[in-house]
């Protein structure tokens, strides 16, 4: 178990940890000559099979960077306060940090008790525990103990182990990812780097990644709680080994983890605003952001502008920070220099122009769930999810999703994953619309995919308009859908210009349009107007402003290419022999091909990438 200590300055946090490990955990000159702790100390407790980390933070609020540095959520709260100053500024900062970050447990010691009378020492208890009051430390144990006669240590000690032995960590299945505290080299050992393991587990000869250079490292050893181990889990402290990582030179506010990652600008927090903060939140207000051992300057803006208590909340950083879903943050107002709130972190994805469109402020509602599997239901629940963005997120390995996706009524559709009663719907609605526009118009034949207006996503309606295809619920000709039972109409007039143009058109090299107008006595301009019917029925198809075929004649054509692609990429004039066609029609017919998605150009050659049938079949 980690214990956190905290509280006001010289309020006796470090004294405390010496009495009851042992080490000093005021390391730097600077500390010991000004008796003020200014960076983190660590130490440890180890009685039979249990161990005790304790981190000493700094009392004084100049240096609140580095005591929110050393708390994490899953830690253990040892609130300080001196009996005879009583609960100070930083002591109420201090407790509101660690309610913030999202400790939940811990125990006030009252320190200096030799110091004071019996009628001061009941005075500070009170005062105590009306700063306790409504906390997550009301209600909890306060032990009076003297630095000077170990009073009250021994009562300490036995809180802290019994605390231990009730001491669990709620792991989730996340990747590896531990803040980084501290980095130094280690003579015959090389670089070793410490810190708190925010998620997963790693172990020794496991790879790793740097944040933020992305630079790829491995365990070579490890300790956790300060002894010898081959593996550390979430809520450990642990020091690695590590190689590799040399030449990027790891420092506190950088990151370890399983997988590469160029962390987060923006970000979305379910926000508490501390009750005593003195003014409104105006839009884009400048702070301080601290995440875990990392810190950066933002702006801060309310998504929601009404409501009082837990807000959501945008986050624009100046530096990108390596949180994911869940993840505590600790704001403090850059002009007042005081804690102002903090929050969870609920979405990492860049912020959109429109802020406060509605489905964005009812997706991120989605994700203010606690577990993946209750946000991925709510997301579903509105709209189709992308699932790497959600991956992402919620920091989840693909296994882990995949396993989300198959316990819901659900089916992933290419990179999105989409409620199996959604594309019903999607289904009946295309269905639909395709046979009542088909119905009122009898002339028409067929619907172009970007022809249908139903409410249905565009990113779908040509899978959907597929499947349709593919169960026999609609027909397809030349790229265009029709209900199968349906029977094109031509007019007198079309029917009789159809049946003149036939044997100009109906051969592999057919006559040009304007070829076929002079042999009909039909101005150009007025054939390729009265045209416009016969292609939109399907009875006619134009591969160029010029070139005309009959439907059959450009499916036998496409077939060609198919065949010519089965075996790779074609030229044209590989496509001009298999067709005995002149080289120039080979060419216009590829290009037509081409804007269909059927073949794709790359230089000289094409590879055929659609399906003949599909596009061109009846």
């Amino acid at each position: 178990m980690i214990v956190t200590l905290a509280g006001h300055v010289d309020h006796g946090k470090t004294t405390l940890v010496r009495l009851l490990t042992g080490t000093d955990t005021d390391r730097l000159a600077e500390e010991r000559r000004r008796g003020l702790t200014i960076d983190l100390g660590f130490a440890y407790l180890t009685e039979g099979p249990r161990t005790l980390g304790f981190v000493d933070v700094p009392g004084h609020h100049r240096f609140i960077h580095n005591m929110v540095a050393g708390v994490a959520a899953h830690q253990f709260a040892m609130l300080v306060i001196a009996a005879d100053d009583g609960p100070m500024p930083q002591s109420h900062e201090h407790l509101q940090i660690l309610s913030l970050i999202g400790v939940r447990r811990g125990l006030v010691v009252l320190t200096k008790c030799d110091r004071v009378d019996a009628p001061r020492r009941a005075a500070a208890r009170r005062e105590v525990e009306a700063l306790l009051a409504g906390t997550f430390l009301a209600g909890a144990t306060i032990i009076e103990t003297s630095g000077r006669e170990d009073a009250g240590l021994a009562e300490l000690r036995r809180a802290l182990l019994g605390a231990a032995d009730e001491y669990a960590v709620t792991r989730a299945a996340r990747p590896f990812r531990m803040a980084i505290d501290r980095a130094f080299l280690l003579k015959g050992t090389g670089l070793v780097v410490t810190g708190t393991v925010h998620a997963g587990s790693i172990r020794v000869d496991d790879e790793l990644f740097h944040f933020p250079s992305g630079v790829r490292g491995r365990v070579r050893s490890l300790r956790v709680q300060n002894l010898p181990g081959e593996t550390a889990h979430a809520g450990d402290r642990a020091a690695l080994n590590v190689t590799g990582l040399d030449a990027v030179a790891p420092a506190r506010g950088d990151w370890v983890s399983a997988h590469q990652d160029a962390g987060h600008h923006h970000l979305v927090l379910e926000l508490s605003v501390l009750d005593d903060f003195p003014r409104a939140i105006r839009p884009w207000l400048p702070v301080h952001v601290y995440h875990a051992s990392s810190h950066t300057t933002a702006r801060l803006a309310l998504l929601e502008r009404t409501g009082t208590g837990t807000r959501l909340a945008d986050l624009d950083c100046a530096d990108p920070l390596f949180a994911k879903h869940g993840d505590r943050i600790v704001i403090r107002d850059q002009g007042l220099d005081r804690t102002l709130g903090g929050g969870r972190v609920i979405d990492n994805r860049t912020r959109p122009r429109r802020r406060f469109a509605p489905t964005r402020v009812a997706a991120i509602r989605a994700l203010t769930a606690t577990d993946p599997a209750t946000s991925l239901a709510a997301l579903l629940d509105q709209d189709a999810v992308l699932l790497e963005d959600f991956r992402r997120i919620w920091d989840l390995a693909q296994t882990d999703l995949l396993k989300l996706c198959a316990s819901l009524p659900a089916t992933q559709r290419g990179e999105w994953l989409v409620r199996d009663a959604a594309w019903t719907e999607w289904t009946k609605a295309l269905l639909e619309e395709c046979q009542a526009r088909h119905a009122a118009d009898p002339a028409l034949d067929g619907l172009q995919e970007n022809a249908f207006g139903s409410a249905v996503p565009v990113r779908f309606r040509g899978e959907l308009l597929r499947e349709l295809v593919a169960t026999g619920r609609l027909a397809q000709r030349a790229g265009r859908y029709r209900p199968p039972s349906h029977a094109v109409v031509l007019s007198k007039d079309e029917q009789a210009l159809l049946e003149r143009l036939r044997p100009l058109l109906d051969q592999p090299q057919p006559m040009s349009l304007g070829d076929a107008g002079r042999t009909l006595r039909i101005p150009l301009v007025t054939l390729q107007k009265a045209l416009r019917p016969l292609v939109a029925k399907g009875a006619i198809v134009l591969v160029g402003d010029k070139r005309a075929y009959l439907p059959d004649a450009v499916r036998r054509l496409a077939q060609v290419a198919a065949a010519l692609g089965a075996t790779g990429p074609f030229t044209a004039n590989a496509y001009r022999d298999a067709t005995g066609i002149g080289r120039n029609l080979a060419i216009e017919l590829l290009e037509y091909f081409d804007r269909r998605g059927f073949t794709r150009r790359n230089g000289d050659t094409r590879t055929v990438v659609g399906d003949a049938d599909r596009l061109f079949g009846s």
